[in-house]
């Protein structure tokens, strides 16, 4: 049987895990997961949502909780996959809702013309990697999950098939010639490079050939941003890699794109999510109001 603490060395540890997230957020799963593991001294397959309910009431910050149920639902996600429960108990849980906060896109065109050159840049895969976060508005660690067989090119039907997204549910990326060119030429030269791979490998692949961990695309998102000075004094990124999913979408708003489309495109599950791209559309916002009149 595999006690929580066990459980959540291995969950942590699997390699997977570690390319799909931040650093940061590994440390922060771990202490958390140590708490809960100090709490409820059970095998993984006996706990409930009950047991975890009682872990987490008290007197908690709403992001503190979500923090702790983050840290949960992927470790029993996880389990689930490796066949060591046979139901997943952080379903029934609901974290409180934490304050909406607006998006952050790169809204100067200097800026994102910036971007462009910062992704133009930098070295393969990291320049293919970077260039799907721009132009499809996906996750980081989305990009960084995706195998081969997830990339579709048949004319027409040109897509992505996301496995493992932050809400926990799959969906379809869609990719076209206009609305996603950079993107598509380079995923067909990749392809075409390594032809005869098997579908599960990893799209994008270090030095070693193991999966890119989020650390080494960050790594190579930075010393972009520093040489095409969008980085400050001190050398930090004045934008985040998930800055460039929120200027996609901020785009998609000022073309024009209904919120449902675009709701769809970035694998929101909550249209509140995607609302608050539409609150940023100041200028659309003015001229409406302008056209009005008295």
């Amino acid at each position: 049987m595999l006690l929580l603490d066990d459980a959540a060395n291995a969950f942590l540890s699997d390699p997977r895990t570690r390319g799909r997230l931040k650093p940061s957020t590994i440390r922060a799963y771990r202490k958390d997961l140590a708490a809960a593991a100090g709490a409820i001294v059970k095998p993984v397959e006996q706990i409930t949502a009950v047991d975890l309910s009682t872990y987490l009431d008290g007197e908690l910050a709403p992001s503190t909780f979500a923090r702790r149920l983050a840290a949960l639902r992927g470790l029993f996600g996880w389990a689930l996959r490796e066949g060591h429960i046979s139901s997943d108990p952080t379903t029934a849980l609901e974290a409180p809702r934490c304050p909406r906060r607006l998006p952050r896109p790169i809204r100067a065109d200097a800026d994102r013309l910036a971007a462009e050159r910062a992704i133009g840049a930098t070295p393969q895969p990291f320049r293919l990697a970077l260039t799907l976060l721009r132009e499809t508005g996906i996750r980081a660690g989305e990009v960084l999950a995706l195998n081969l067989g997830d990339v579709a090119l048949d004319a027409g039907r040109e897509a992505l098939h996301v496995r493992d997204p932050k809400n926990r549910t799959e969906r379809m990326v869609i990719l076209g010639p206009t609305a996603t060119p950079k993107s598509l030429r380079g995923l067909r030269a990749e392809l075409r490079e390594r032809k005869g791979e098997p579908a599960h490998a990893p799209l994008f692949r270090s030095n070693r050939g193991t999966r890119l961990s989020y650390d080494a695309l960050h790594y190579q998102w930075a010393q972009a941003c520093v040489d095409t000075g969008l980085a400050d004094d001190a050398g930090k990124p004045r934008y985040t890699l998930h800055q460039l999913r929120h200027t996609r979408a901020t785009e998609l708003v000022e073309q024009g794109q209904r919120l449902e489309i675009i709701q769809r495109a970035l694998g929101h599950r909550d249209p509140r999510s995607t609302q608050g791209y539409a609150e940023l559309a100041e200028a659309q916002l003015r001229a409406a109001l302008e056209r009005e009149g008295p």
